[in-house]
Parts: structure tokens; sequence; C-alpha cells
């Protein structure tokens, strides 16, 4: 199990300066990988071109905010035949290219929204200093990848009427194996 850290990978980057205010934390880091592969060719490359600045958030300390201010580098191509002259330094273990979150806040923010849900899961976000309303949340839920489900090999509806002409319900049974069978029944009115 890795040990939890105040960065998100202690490997790729370094805390320069931590800027407290009244209710949030700033870290000023930066990158410290000392050569970078370019997407393109895969030659790798020292020669740095230019910094940016990037503007991430991350997991709460203690209840209060934390903002990475991300000084990430790009780089210039050594290969002379790639068409990919500058690249930007790719941080997978960190964050995603264009994000706005680190990966271990979307990881966070992703299980708590399919524990609870959107509105009941901001609320809760709200309450542990991760600002997020319930709109993104469900736009992480739908951005999870997908679990591989067997294909069912067996599969049974049946309708029901509880009052004739008022209440019906359906029974839905699914199954990978006669054996592990699944009913769900759901009760709807006309």
């Amino acid at each position: 199990m890795s040990q939890p850290t105040l960065l998100a990978d202690p490997a790729v980057i370094t805390r320069e300066k931590i800027i407290p205010a009244v209710e949030s934390l700033t870290l000023i880091v930066r990158t410290v990988q000392p050569r970078v592969t370019c997407p393109r060719c895969g030659t790798p490359s020292v020669r740095v071109h230019s910094r940016y600045v990037r503007s991430v958030a991350d997991l709460p300390w203690q209840g209060i905010t934390v903002r990475l201010e991300l000084s990430a580098r790009r780089f210039r191509c050594d290969n002379d035949l790639c068409p990919q002259a500058i690249f930007c330094e790719p941080l997978p273990s960190v964050v995603t290219r264009y994000a706005r979150r680190t990966n271990r806040l979307n990881q966070t923010l992703e299980e708590i929204t399919f524990a609870l849900g959107g509105r009941p899961g901001s609320h809760l976000a709200h309450e542990l200093a991760m600002a997020v309303s319930r709109h993104t949340l469900l736009r992480v839920i739908r951005r999870a990848p997908h679990a591989d489900y067997e294909t069912p090999s067996a599969l049974g509806i049946d309708d029901w009427a509880k009052r004739k002409g008022r209440e019906y319900g359906h029974y839905l049974t699914l199954s990978a194996h006669w054996q592990n069978c699944a009913i769900l029944a759901s009760p709807s009115s006309r």
C-alpha cells in the first residue's frame, strides 16, 4: 500500500513554496523529471523550450482546500525528422491533459459519487472541503470506466397486476448461470 503524501507524486513533482490563506492552501510545485520522451516519436529530450503554470485542485488537507500551482515545462524534440517540434511535459501520475483536478481528487470524487449520487455526494464533498456541484459529480460518473459484465445467458420478464387497471409491476430475471438468478421488481401505475 502506498503512503499518503502531501504531493500527488513526489517522484515527478517537488514542492517549492506553501502559501497559506484563510480557508485555502496554495502549493507552488515544479516538475523534476530529468528527461521526457516525445509523444510522437518516443525520442528522449532534455532541451527545455519554456515553462507554463497550471492551476490544479488537489485533495484537501485537514479540512482546508488545496490548490497546486504547477510549473510544467515544454520541451524541444531532439529528432529533426519528427513533426512534433515542441511538446508539453506529460504528468499522467499527477494530472491528465487539460484537467483542473488531480487524479487522486478525481478518484475520491468518483468514489463519493458512486456511493451517494449527485446531490448527497455534493453535500458531502462540500463538508470535506472539495467544492463541486452535483452536475460535475454526475459527469464524473459518466466518464468513469465501465465494468465488464458477463452477458446473461437467460432473461425472463413477467408482468403482474396489484390492482387490475390501476397498478402494475414487472419482474426482470437476469442470469449468466441459472444458479445465480437475480430478480428485480418495479411497480408502476397507469
